[in-house]
């Protein structure tokens, strides 16, 4: 899996179905841990109509109504990108990275599974919306991220961050936490942080915060800069190797 996208690029490319007849992609990614409500819908900007049907649906599905936040855009490090670079539209479900990601602490009994539920209920109301149309879903194209994020090429530098996606609009990226013992704690990056320059690369969203990372290697000694209280703080981290 932290090799990159490769079986939904394969997929993207030897769809079993004609892709110029799929009306949308729906990627479940990690929708087994929602709290206070809170529900992270990206690329709802990938078509017209698809922010106003969330949005619509979250609002009539009974055990929906959720806090719904998000980008709208398509491009991601998960599988709908693979589609949305094939010009489908695309959702990615998520409810947002925990302490566990990645871990061998992230066991079954931690699953909110009656919140998962929910989640399945929002997105089958949407996906049979969508496909009940008479007319498909306006495709919306943006800009590509860089290639760091399509690919996660050379993605073996490790720093321990853990970034809050439902952070909004803020300068840079927020951090809702880092591992314990990791480079970002070592270095003494707290939850809160907005990272704004990692690397001498300037940082204002995952994108390129991802980009700046994956352009080190494990070992590497960074210069990180974070809005902290609205105070620039510089730090220096080495980076790790991930999964070692």
């Amino acid at each position: 899996e932290e090799l990159g996208l490769l079986g939904s690029h394969w997929f993207a490319d030897h769809s079993p179905v004609p892709l110029e007849s799929t009306v949308l992609m729906v990627n479940f990614d990690m929708i087994g841990r929602l709290r206070d409500d809170k529900l992270i819908v990206f690329g709802r900007g990938t078509a017209r109509e698809l922010t106003r049907l969330v949005d619509s649906l979250n609002a009539d599905v009974a055990d929906a109504h959720f806090a719904i936040s998000g980008s709208d855009d398509g491009f991601g490090p998960s599988d709908h990108s693979s589609f949305y670079a094939k010009d489908i539209p695309v959702l990615h479900f998520f409810t947002d990275i925990h302490d566990d990601y990645h871990r061998a602490t992230d066991d079954a009994d931690k699953i909110n599974a009656q919140g998962e539920a929910r989640v399945v209920d929002l997105a089958a109301a949407v996906i049979r919306t969508a496909a009940d149309r008479a007319s498909r879903p306006t495709f919306v194209r943006m800009a590509p991220p860089p290639r760091t994020m399509t690919t996660r090429e050379g993605a073996q530098a490790y720093l321990g961050s853990v970034p809050d996606m439902a952070a909004g609009n803020v300068p840079g990226l927020k951090l809702t936490g880092v591992r314990p013992g990791s480079p970002a704690d070592l270095a003494g990056l707290k939850s809160g942080d907005i990272v704004v320059e990692l690397g001498g690369a300037k940082v204002t969203d995952l994108y390129s915060y991802s980009g700046a990372l994956y352009s080190h290697k494990p070992g590497d000694k960074i210069s990180i800069v974070v809005l902290r209280e609205g105070k620039r703080v510089e730090a220096t981290a080495t980076l790790g190797k991930r999964g070692g």
